[in-house]
């Protein structure tokens, strides 16, 4: 009877091993993916520099990828990148989701990826991406949000930190006159090295901080540390995880694209430009594609057999020439943003809060003080110019400086019958505007020893959501299933 009972419990027990290594096996060969979401690049460029030899990690992951354009499919309104990223998120048009402002997405009813893959019992890592909605009860799901999106919380809370000293930076990146305290350092520093802070990325520091300092021509090129620091903080929670989908997004190149496009290829614009200008950012697009490059190529490397990249840019960009005639566009920004209630006479603001570039949002305590504020900066002029877009929101306010032409310095506002300067209120935030919005994108798919296949047909942008969840083996969350060769 025991030697019977010893050989029931045996088997019982063999079975169970062979159970548990079949999982674990399973678990092993559970496909992964890492969506690296490289904000406008351009499709064209992107060939240009790699012809050029200037992206060899690039090249090595389209050469073992299914490769798209991609097409937003929209009027020019919504042709934004807070918009677009989305729909890739959700398999959703705008028509669909209604998140039309940075921040909106808070208010999504439907689900993202990483909420369908939660469902299912996967790990998730979303790392900067834009505009997306945050369940703080996921604990399958790990979010860093994107720095322009304030009203918010990192899940979970202990990426804080970083958080934070991101946004402030980023949201004053073009205010040469804002400062952090050295608390504010301190905390920072104490995260990265507590979360994976490189000496590549050290080095990076340290280089960049002398160039501010004794003002180096490249000094512009202080908008790539954020893509270093993010990438040892996403590197180091990716290791620690071990999630099923991890996204990485970064806007650099976009940033360079638009603020520089036109010294990368002058003859394309009308209005002269000084050749010492030309010599300072004719390389900065080019450059923004190389960082990028060298990140594809960590990516690559942090990749195993399973692992899918997925490169996703939701739209790209084009010269900008809509203004050309008129001497360029210009963006004019507040040089303090929370200063703004005061000096116009706003009462009930209890949130003012930035946005990209020129915008920023009011939040107000009521209906009552909302439209009090609604109507005293639609009405506000600069000479004969109105001052202000206002977007009304519910019981908040979406506003941005409206005065793009060139400035003769003495421009006034009338405030209440006091008359106040212009420029003791704004200050130029950023060169001419060089490059705009275009609707195709990159959507590459790429695995170790798959073979490389371009597809001709335009791929529309809400299909990729499908695309992401087929590499993750699944096919049942959206009806819009893009049959791939």
């Amino acid at each position: 009877m025991r030697y019977k009972e010893y050989r029931i419990q045996n088997t019982e027990y063999r079975i169970q091993n062979t159970e548990y290594r079949m999982q674990r096996t399973e678990k092993m060969n559970q496909p992964r993916v890492i969506l690296l979401e490289l904000n406008e690049l351009c499709p064209n460029l992107m060939d240009r520099f790699i012809n050029e030899g200037h992206l060899p990690n690039f090249k090595r992951l389209r050469d073992q990828a299914n490769c798209f354009i991609t097409d937003t499919q929209c009027d020019t309104e919504y042709l934004e990148p807070w918009i677009q990223w989305v729909t890739l998120h959700t398999g959703l048009r705008y028509e669909e989701h209604q998140v039309y402002r940075l921040g909106q997405s808070q208010q999504l009813d439907q689900d993202s990826i990483w909420n369908i893959t939660s469902q299912k019992g996967m790990k998730n890592w979303i790392c900067g991406s834009m505009n997306v909605r945050i369940d703080h009860n996921d604990e399958n799901t790990w979010v860093l949000p994107d720095p322009w999106t304030l009203d918010t919380e990192p899940n979970p809370k202990e990426l804080m930190p970083f958080y934070k000293f991101v946004c402030s930076n980023v949201q004053e990146h073009t205010n040469e006159g804002f400062k952090l305290s050295l608390g504010d350092y301190r905390k920072f520093l104490f995260f990265m090295l507590k979360n994976g802070l490189s000496i590549k990325a050290i080095v990076k520091i340290i280089t960049q901080l002398t160039k501010q300092v004794v003002k180096a021509p490249d000094r512009w090129k202080k908008a790539m540390l954020l893509d270093a620091l993010q990438w040892d903080v996403f590197k180091h929670v990716y290791k620690k995880n071990k999630p099923d989908l991890a996204t990485f997004f970064s806007n650099s190149t976009a940033h360079f694209q638009h603020k520089y496009w036109r010294y990368m290829e002058p003859d394309k614009f009308s209005l002269e430009i000084d050749p010492k200008e030309i010599k300072k950012f004719q390389g900065a697009v080019l450059y923004g594609y190389k960082n990028h490059d060298e990140i594809v190529g960590q990516a690559l490397d942090l990749a195993d057999k399973n692992t899918v990249i997925i490169l996703a840019t939701a739209l790209s960009q084009q010269p900008f020439l809509a203004k050309e005639e008129e001497g360029g566009k210009r963006f004019h920004r507040p040089h303090e943003i929370q200063k703004i209630p005061d000096i116009f006479g706003l009462q009930g603001i209890v949130q003012v809060s930035p946005v990209m570039s020129h915008q920023f949002h009011l939040i107000c305590e009521s209906k009552v003080s909302a439209d009090i504020a609604e109507d005293v900066l639609q009405n506000l002029m600069v000479d004969d110019e109105k001052l202000f877009m206002v977007n009304r929101e519910g019981d908040s306010l979406f506003v941005g400086c409206l005065i793009s032409r060139p400035l003769l310095g003495n421009e006034k506002i009338l405030v209440k019958n006091e008359v106040l300067l212009f420029s003791d209120i704004f200050y130029l935030a950023d060169n001419l505007k060089s490059g705009g919005h275009h609707p195709h994108g990159i959507f590459w798919v790429s695995k170790l020893g798959r073979p490389y296949c371009k597809f001709e047909d335009i791929l529309p942008l809400e299909n990729t959501t499908s695309l992401i969840l087929k590499e993750l083996g699944i096919d049942d969350a959206i009806n819009k299933i893009v049959k791939v060769a």
